[in-house]
């Protein structure tokens, strides 16, 4: 049979020396039971386009990112500090990144292809089984949601064989009740599970239907001897080693300071965070080395090595109990750390924020009771893993999963490409302008999600491109991180992979077709780009409108007297004689008004669309009428008097409206004023 394992290896971005690990331990385990297995080259949803060998690269564009989005200071702040730790780090970083990659292609017997979750949806590894293996892989991700890949969940792995093993799901999972619905259908699909903590077990086998496992994590599946082979010996000794990760840690930290001062020991300080000098580098009442470049053999070595552990990791709790050290565990969020003490009653070995592990009398741990709880627990998840194999290698099944894919909601944007000059649009209709993005791409986000049952439609076009008329919209859509084009022979294909040389033709829907139903497990958001063909320019009625009481026709307007309406603004108003051309030949005329005392300084210009009224704005686009602001929206275009028509940005105008805007004729004034001071004079 053929095994594809899933799980968190080389892609964490604090680089944390147990995922290459336990990912290894995983393999060789199978390997020595003699079953042939690859891990599946997987990056998580969450890790994007991070760049694990620079990462203050990636957070200086992600601090810009977050400023312009507006971002809280404290989060920007967070971020600005990680950026800045990894700079200091660069070369500590390059180091450590060389040495988890050069560990992961001498042992792993992996992929060739890099997966992720969009991959998986179009693509199939080629696996007759699956099996996502331990750690944090069922968590929800505070930005991405969950990964499906880690559940077995995307399309690649459909009516395939699937266990789980020593899976977690940490601090982040379901949220709300939809959160929850996700969870437990996913796992539902899954043959066999084993889990790593027993609250996870209990949840599941109250949500499902399944008997759920609780199994050893990968690494403790091995004696000791398997690791002592990679664990380089440090060039310290007599030292603490001190290992945190995720939290500022400052209470192992205390701790682990005060024991070390006490037993005359130097501190190895090694962390998943990025700390250009480490908590205690300042300190000059201990010696502490800090290190920050290292890989995983000499990360193992720190542990064989060491006179004690202090740490608030899992796994430094785990490779603690494998060298048989004594150890002592800081407060952690979760429970997959006190889950682990528990199981080999070292309980003792955790302390809390108030608590001082020199003040504590504990008795040095008894390795031979721990040793006869790991190979009893040894036997039980081998028994369940090679079982569990066993039985998915002969499982014929049958799921639909297209209901589920049915059922699905997603946004959808409609896009005017800013390759496409003169490109403007408002969607008035319905009340809600468009966005202008930094591409200057002009962008309709609907409120209204669409439906994947193929009954959803495309809206009709409401952007305007001058010489144009809509022609339809092509579509792609975004699983996760990545967009897919949608081809005219209905399969999907990565845009940046996309050949127009090779692939069919991305596909053209017409204005209000229906959006076909998509199968895949996730859409995370569709755009729809409008298409163009050239038009010819029409003709439309122009309405003059004085904007103002107290104006009257002059002579030079050679407008009928039956054309001429006061309107009940007091303004007066009339149809030109003739009408213009859209292609900017058509001009305004000068003085069709007179008004006493003012002159006219121009026009404002308003369109009629689709039995809507905009205004045209100075940069060219449109807003309704009713719903311009001063105070929010972009300035109203003013026309000079005699000037041409701008090319207006649509090819359905019904007709167009120019409102006068006066100003006072300062030579009125002027006779005023002297009028008023002779009058002064004389009294």
């Amino acid at each position: 049979m053929n095994i594809g394992i899933i799980s968190i290896n080389m892609y964490t971005k604090g680089l944390n020396f147990a995922c290459p690990l336990h990912t290894f331990a995983f393999q060789q385990f199978l390997s020595k039971n003699g079953i042939a297995s690859k891990v599946i080259d997987y990056k998580p949803v969450y890790y994007g386009d991070f760049d694990l060998r620079h990462p203050d690269e990636s957070y200086t564009k992600l601090v810009d990112r977050r400023k312009k989005e507006g971002a809280r200071d404290e989060e920007i702040a967070e971020l600005i500090e990680k950026r800045d730790g990894y700079r200091a780090l660069r070369r500590e970083r390059e180091v450590r990144h060389d040495k988890f990659r050069s560990f992961i292609d001498r042992h792993y017997d992996k992929t060739d292809r890099c997966y992720d979750s969009d991959l998986l949806e179009i693509e199939d590894p080629g696996f007759d089984c699956y099996i996502c293996a331990t750690d944090v892989i069922w968590k929800k991700e505070p930005t991405k949601d969950f990964d499906r890949g880690f559940f077995l969940a995307s399309k690649a792995m459909e009516n395939k064989g699937k266990v789980a093993y020593a899976a977690s799901r940490g601090v982040h999972f379901s949220q709300t009740n939809e959160d929850e619905r996700r969870f437990l259908h996913w796992v539902d699909d899954i043959d066999f599970i084993g889990v790593r903590e027993s609250s996870l077990k209990e949840y599941l086998e109250e949500g499902t239907d399944k008997e759920v496992a609780l199994v050893l994590d990968p690494v403790l599946l091995h004696e000791r001897d398997f690791y002592d082979v990679l664990a380089v010996r440090p060039a310290e000794e007599k030292y603490l080693f001190l290992y945190y990760v995720m939290e500022r840690a400052e209470d192992t930290l205390a701790q682990a300071a005060a024991y070390a001062k006490a037993h005359d020991l130097t501190i190895v300080e090694v962390t998943d965070r990025p700390l250009p000098h480490g908590m205690l580098g300042g300190r000059d009442d201990i010696r502490v080395v800090y290190r920050y470049d290292i890989g995983i053999e000499e990360w193992l070595g720190y542990f064989k090595y060491a006179d004690v552990v202090f740490t608030n990791s899992f796994h430094a709790s785990c490779f603690s109990i494998l060298f048989e050290k004594e150890f002592f565990v800081g407060p952690r969020s979760g429970d997959k750390v006190t889950n682990i003490l528990d199981l080999f009653d070292l309980g003792d070995r955790r302390f809390g924020k108030e608590d001082e592990v020199l003040a504590r009398s504990v008795e040095p741990i008894d390795y031979a009771r721990v040793r006869s709880v790991l190979e009893k627990k040894r036997r039980d998840s081998k028994d369940f893993l090679l079982n569990a194999i066993e039985k998915v290698s002969s499982l014929q099944k049958s799921t639909d999963y297209e209901w589920w894919k049915r059922e699905q909601h997603y946004p959808i944007r409609y896009l005017c490409d800013s390759q496409q000059e003169s490109c403007f649009g408002t969607f008035g209709a319905d009340g809600e302008p468009c966005a202008y993005l930094e591409s200057g791409s002009i962008e309709y986000r609907p409120r209204e999600e669409m439906v994947n049952d193929g009954l959803s439609r495309f809206v009709p076009n409401g952007f305007y491109r001058r010489g144009y008329r809509p022609a339809g919209w092509k579509m792609r859509f975004r699983i996760d991180n990545r967009y897919f084009w949608y081809l005219e022979d209905g399969s999907i294909k990565l845009c940046s992979e996309y050949d127009a040389t090779v692939d069919a033709p991305v596909k053209h829907f017409e204005e209000q077709a229906r959006i076909p139903y998509i199968p895949v497990d996730h859409i995370g958001m569709m755009v729809a780009e409008a298409l163009w063909e050239p038009a010819e320019a029409e003709q439309f009625e122009v309405i003059y409108n004085s904007g103002a009481k107290g104006c009257e026709i002059s002579s030079a307007a050679e407008v009928a007297i039956d054309n001429v309406q006061v309107l009940a603004s007091g303004s007066v108003e009339f149809f030109a004689p003739r009408m213009v051309s859209n292609d900017g030949s058509g001009r305004l005329m000068i003085e069709p008004f007179s008004r006493k005392g003012y002159f006219l300084e121009g026009w404002r210009l308003r369109l009629k669309v689709r039995n809507v009224w905009y205004w045209l704005l100075e940069d060219g686009s449109l807003r309704v009428v009713d719903q311009w602001s001063p105070e929010r929206d972009r300035t109203r275009l003013l026309i000079a008097p005699g000037a041409a028509l701008p090319v207006l940005p649509s090819t359905d105008i019904e007709r167009i409206a120019v409102q006068g805007v006066w100003r006072a004729d300062p030579s009125v004034k002027a006779r005023i004023g002297r009028r008023l001071r002779r009058g002064f004079g004389r009294s």
